[in-house]
């Protein structure tokens, strides 16, 4: 973690206590987004490799030709594909979300306007 300290250097300050003017930020190197979208090649990668590697073991151990390497490679492409058909659907649903959000603050924004000019209004008008 960086971290940054910002310290006054006061003659009344003594070393072994904290100055109430110390400040100390520490900034986040990775998103929670940042995380999950480095995960996603994790979840393509593993089913796809790890999948035929299996029925390559399978194949061999129990004399059949390419039959699991083939099974098992048809379904890590299946979970691959599944893996990403939801990290998208999440990210449109987090999309979805901010921009529902921000209409709502702009919303409330606008309701508090027309409550100050109605407010504004009555006292000019006296109603």
């Amino acid at each position: 973690m960086v971290e940054k300290q910002v310290t006054s250097a006061t003659p009344d300050s003594q070393p072994g206590q904290p100055n109430e003017e110390e400040v100390t930020r520490r900034r986040r190197l990775f998103s929670a987004s940042d995380l999950r979208a480095t995960t996603i090649g994790w979840e393509i990668a593993l089913p796809i490799v790890g999948g035929p590697l299996l029925g390559f073991f399978l194949d061999r151990r129990l004399d059949t030709s390419p039959r699991w390497t083939l099974i098992l490679l048809g379904m890590g492409l299946l979970s691959a594909i599944a893996a990403v058909i939801r990290h998208v659907k999440y990210e449109f649903y987090v999309m979805n979300k901010e921009e529902n959000e921000k209409r709502a603050a702009e919303l409330e924004k606008m309701k508090e306007l027309i409550k100050e000019q109605e407010r504004r209004r009555k006292q000019s008008y006296g109603k």
